[in-house]
């Protein structure tokens, strides 16, 4: 008990220094501020829910004391609430008739994910829409400003001006999907830490194992139909939801390819050169796995592989 308390504790600090980094600049880069929810999230996969509860709220009032109740508050939000929701989710469990524990798929999880992230980036817009008058005419004077920055020439400004007017609806969508990315992957880390610790109360599942809900496919539909159809400020509510759901089948065509990789004799070298190429070639490659997952939705390309 002393040990799982003291664990708890460290891990409430290191997730508030993680976070307070990004605006004092301590840890010298932002990308240590990409692991805030690793502490929590292994706590909660190690020990359960009410750790990791301790540590979440403890560590958001560490960034209440040093950041202020703003910065707390959004910690809560974007940091706090999806480590409970995955905590919560990913340890459910019950006996099956055969007899054996049955856990709750990975699929589901990812979807309560999404539809948290999905909540919280529809409501941010309307306070923004409320706060200002126009979600259109803010970000796109936020963008060209910071884009600006970058452009010499008033030529190269006027262009600048000219793509964000473009592409300005889709960056909550790009915002919300690195979220939900970025919870996932802090998950997938917590969990193979406290696997390789030997106290992990879920086992391991493979990524090859996930299988989505019925009703992402229609919703994605949907979703991508009044993104092709929308306007103005509801341009940026329905690219946003559009991309969010696209999550899920970015994950399953994930799953499709480590399905693939099991076939081969070097799997481990395969799926490093994957990745690596998925880093290298984000976008185009992005959009070909988000393809594949939607085959396997109704191709049932694992099940062909078994």
């Amino acid at each position: 008990m002393q040990r799982q308390l003291l664990i708890t504790v460290l891990a409430a600090a290191a997730s508030a220094a993680l976070y307070l980094s990004l605006t004092t600049g301590v840890l010298g880069t932002p990308l240590f501020a990409y692991f805030v929810q690793l502490p929590v999230l292994f706590v909660g996969l190690s020990f359960g829910l009410a750790p990791a509860g301790l540590a979440g709220f403890g560590s958001a009032g560490l960034v209440m004391a040093f950041g202020g109740g703003i910065a707390a508050l959004v910690f809560l939000v974007v940091q706090v609430a999806p480590c409970l929701i995955t905590t919560r989710q990913a340890l459910l469990s019950r006996v099956g008739k055969d007899g054996k524990t049955e856990w709750y798929p990975l699929g589901l999880v990812l979807c309560q994910l999404v539809l948290y992230a999905a909540v919280v980036m529809v409501l941010a817009l309307f306070w923004v829409r409320w706060s200002t008058g126009s979600i259109e005419a803010s970000f796109t004077a936020a963008l060209t400003e910071v884009l600006g920055q970058f452009a010499g020439e008033a030529g190269e400004l006027a262009a600048v001006a000219g793509m964000v007017a473009d592409y300005a609806a889709i960056v909550p969508g790009i915002i919300a999907v690195s979220w939900v990315l970025m919870t996932v992957i802090n998950a997938a880390l917590a969990q193979l830490l406290a696997l390789r610790g030997g106290q992990a109360q879920r086992p391991g599942a493979p990524l090859a194992e996930l299988w989505l809900p019925g009703w992402c496919g229609p919703a994605l539909a949907i979703g991508t139909l009044a993104a092709l159809v929308a306007g103005g400020d509801l341009a940026f509510f329905a690219q946003g939801l559009a991309a969010l759901l696209a999550v899920p089948f970015l994950m399953q065509g994930l799953a499709v390819v480590h399905s693939l990789a099991h076939r081969l004799p070097a799997r481990g070298l395969a799926l490093a050169g994957f990745y690596l190429v998925l880093i290298l070639f984000s976008w185009p490659l992005v959009v070909v796995v988000v393809v594949l997952g939607l085959v396997e939705d109704w191709a049932h390309l694992r099940r062909r592989l078994a």
